[in-house]
């Protein structure tokens, strides 16, 4: 596999150890015994933990004030680290009690290739310390990991891809989000409203994890990558570096589908999920998409079929919202025109181009909204479709304020303003 182009990492985003990582294995060490397996010395040469001493929360504070001389998993260890075999017994329960994971799982063709391979893989004693973090004091984070690699692997199954891909895919959707431990988890916690600037914490994520697989042996430059571009997007659209197809590593592309789509396949939200790769196809490679499908292919209204009929009230709401966004377009785009527009903005008229054709492509004119909304009142399955097309609209919008944000982040207060009225309309949800 031929390795596409990346962006130079700036080494100035590299990241140290986190007091949010040091906290959480802290924590772990008193409920489990933590011991330093090499001295631990601080990056001026003071020794800051002696070889042998037990790891807790005392030591907490200490670990954060001073820059390590050598990251803290490759010199602590704890008892029954995660491992192979591990992992295939965690893909066992889960199977179990999951029934949408277990059908994916039998549809490939090869129901026991996925605990295979994860028994099969040979975890580097850092990479086994950070995972066993991770399953401790992480552990819905430790559990999207392992469903997101059973979709990256039947989808990898489905494509005919070799078993070096496929275990190369199992362990970059397994460490794929290891960096958010490096974040503070109130900044990840259901219904908190991030801040641009908080925003930037996150979307370094998949540089940290690429920087803890970094270096460690038996992590393949393939697996790196996969994990770098997890964010990434076919149209620029993604994150850290905007990268676009062809510059994309190809493992990556199946990644990003998987984590996109995890909690919607979980949850077995077909409708749902239908609606979320139909209006991002220009996104996501078409040929992960199809497999995808191919393995789900369930009627995306059964899972809705028992649920009682939604109120058109919301969708009223939502769909004036998409028409006064996509309405107060042109005026600002003629602005911009006239304006000396600086060259990050000009990704903006792509993002919005796309953002009126997937409205359009799902039958919604925006011009016309009291036809669709009579239709949808008089037929509950119609209803259901539009609420997911919209819910899935407003999270598109959301996404084009955040790139907004993120590429607009070192320009001047004038520039950004030019596009702040935009950026409201696109957040008020």
């Amino acid at each position: 596999m031929q390795q596409p182009p990346c962006p130079l990492i700036d080494l100035a985003e590299l990241p140290g150890e986190s007091p949010y990582y040091i906290r959480s294995l802290t924590e772990m060490g008193e409920e489990r015994e933590v011991v330093a397996h090499e001295h631990v010395f601080a990056a001026n040469g003071m020794k800051l933990i002696a070889k042998g001493a037990r790891i807790n929360r005392s030591q907490c504070e200490r670990l954060n004030i001073h820059k390590l001389r050598v990251p803290l998993d490759r010199v602590l260890a704890t008892e029954n680290p995660v491992n192979g075999a591990q992992l295939a017994n965690e893909a066992s329960k889960m199977l179990a009690a999951d029934m949408a994971m277990a059908r994916l799982a039998q549809r490939t063709g090869d129901p026991l290739g996925f605990r295979q391979g994860l028994a099969a893989l040979a975890l580097p004693r850092p990479l086994a310390f950070r995972l066993t973090v991770m399953r401790e004091k992480r552990s819905g984070l430790f559990h999207h990991s392992l469903r997101s690699a059973l979709i990256t692997h039947s989808v990898a199954s489905r494509l005919g891809l070799s078993n070096r891909d496929k275990q190369d895919l199992l362990l970059a959707a397994l460490c794929h989000d290891i960096g958010e431990m490096h974040t503070d988890p109130a900044l990840l916690a259901p219904g908190h409203h991030v801040t641009p600037e908080q925003r930037r914490f996150i979307h370094v994520h998949p540089i940290t994890s690429y920087v803890v697989l970094r270096d460690l042996p038996g992590v393949s430059s393939h697996a790196m990558q996969a994990v770098l571009h997890h964010h990434e997007r076919l149209d620029g659209s993604g994150y850290p570096y905007g990268l676009r197809a062809g510059q994309i590593h190809p493992l990556a592309g199946l990644l990003c589908v998987a984590e996109v789509t995890e909690a919607l396949v979980r949850r077995s939200e077909m409708q749902r999920l239908d609606v979320l790769l139909r209006l991002n196809q220009r996104r996501f490679e078409p040929a992960v998409v199809g497999a995808l499908r191919q393995l789900l292919r369930t009627d995306p209204n059964a899972s809705n079929a028992s649920q009682d009929t939604p109120s058109d009230h919301d969708a009223t709401v939502q769909l004036t919202r998409v028409a006064e966004v996509l309405g107060s377009w042109p005026a600002l785009c003629d602005r911009l025109d006239v304006q000396a527009v600086p060259p990050e903005l000009a990704f903006l008229k792509e993002r919005m181009a796309m953002l009126r054709s997937s409205v359009l492509q799902s039958g919604i004119n925006p011009d016309d909204l009291e036809v669709l909304l009579e239709i949808a009142r008089e037929d509950s399955i119609v209803l259901n479709e539009l609420r997911a097309t919209l819910d899935e609209l407003d999270w598109l919008m959301a996404d084009i304020a955040n790139e907004i944000e993120r590429r607009t982040a070192a320009l001047d207060v004038q520039s950004r303003s030019a596009v702040e009225e935009l950026v409201v309309l696109l957040r008020a949800a």
